[in-house]
C-alpha cells in the first residue's frame, strides 16, 4: 500500500516489477486519482487499486486485520505547527490502526526530509510498542528516485525509517466520529456571499475545519471543493448549491464519497449560516 501516491510514479513502478502482488493506493486528490487510473489503462497494469479516502478511514473500513504486506508513507506532509500535528500520518492512533492491518513481520516503509517528523515518527512508533524501528540517512548511492537525487544534489538531507511489526500493538484510545443517517440539505436564499468564501477556512467548532477550495459556475448553479477536517481525519469533496424556487439548496454532491459524519452536517449548516447571517 501506499499512502499519498501524488503523480502514481512510485505505486506503478512498484506494480510493474511485481505483477504477482497486488497492489492499493490511497490518496485525497482527485487529480491525482485520475491520473493513476489513466496510466494504468495505458499500461495495461491490472494488479493496482486506489481509493479516494483518508488513509484512516481507508484502513478503518477496507481492510482486514493482519492483511497487508508493506506500506509506503513517502514524504508525507510534515504538519510543522504544533497545533496541526493531529493531522500528522504517523501519529499515534493512526500507527495503532496501520499496525493492526499488518501482518507480523510487516513493514511501514517511511521517507521524508524532515528531521522533527522523524523524530516524532520514532516516539509514536514507540507508544504503541508493536514495531521493531530501524532508520537512515540516505546516501547517493542508496535507490533514489529522480526527485530524491534532485533534492540531494541541492544539499538536503534525507531519512528512511523502517517500523516491521514483531507483535500486537498496544491499544491506542482515538477520537470517535458520529456517523448520522443523513446529511440534510441546506437552504440559503442568497449566494452573493460565496466567491468571498474562496481560499478561505472556516470553524465551526475547535476540532472541525472546513477549508474550501475552488467554486465553479453553471448558469446559476455551483460546485464547491472542500476539505473537512474533523478530529484530525480528512474528508475531501464536493458541495453543490442548487437552484430551488426561494433560494439555493446547499448538499453535498452526489458524485463524492463521503462518511456522513454528524461533523459534515454541522459544517454544511455552518456554511449556510456564513451566507446568510
Amino acid at each position: 500500500m501506499e499512502i499519498g501516491f501524488g503523480n502514481g510514479e512510485f505505486l506503478v513502478s512498484l506494480a510493474r516489477r511485481h505483477p504477482e502482488r497486488y497492489f492499493l493506493g490511497i490518496e485525497l486528490s482527485g487529480i491525482s486519482v485520475e491520473k493513476l487510473l489513466k496510466r494504468l489503462r495505458e499500461e495495461g497494469l491490472r494488479n493496482v487499486f486506489c481509493v479516494r479516502l483518508d488513509a484512516y478511514w481507508a484502513f478503518y473500513l477496507l481492510l482486514s486485520d493482519e492483511a497487508v504486506e508493506a506500506i509506503y508513507l513517502n514524504y508525507p506532509d510534515p504538519w510543522f505547527k504544533k497545533r496541526h500535528h493531529k493531522r500528522r500520518l504517523t501519529r499515534p492512533e493512526n500507527l495503532y490502526l496501520f499496525a493492526r492491518k499488518l501482518k507480523t513481520g510487516g513493514e511501514i516503509l517511511l521517507r521524508t526530509d524532515d528531521r522533527p517528523f522523524l523524530e516524532y515518527t520514532l516516539e509514536s512508533a514507540r507508544e504503541v510498542a508493536a514495531f521493531e524501528v530501524s532508520w537512515e540517512v540516505l546516501s547517493p548511492e542508496s535507490p533514489l528516485t529522480k526527485y530524491e537525487a534532485k533534492w540531494m544534489s541541492q544539499g538536503k538531507t534525507l531519512y528512511a525509517a523502517r517500523l516491521r511489526r514483531v507483535c500486537s500493538p498496544k491499544e491506542i484510545p482515538h477520537p470517535q466520529i458520529e456517523e448520522v443517517s443523513a446529511v440534510f440539505p441546506v437552504t440559503v436564499k442568497d449566494l452573493s456571499r460565496l466567491s468571498g468564501l474562496s481560499g478561505k477556512t472556516l470553524r465551526p467548532r475547535e476540532d472541525l475545519v472546513l477549508k474550501i477550495f475552488r467554486i465553479w459556475e453553471h448558469g446559476e448553479d455551483r460546485l464547491i471543493e472542500v476539505l473537512l477536517s474533523e478530529a484530525g481525519y480528512l474528508q475531501r469533496f464536493m458541495i453543490f448549491a442548487r437552484r430551488v424556487p426561494g433560494g439555493w439548496r446547499l448538499d453535498v454532491s452526489g458524485f463524492s464519497e463521503v462518511l456522513r459524519t454528524r461533523g459534515l452536517k454541522e459544517a454544511l449548516e455552518f456554511l449556510g449560516r456564513e451566507l446568510n447571517p
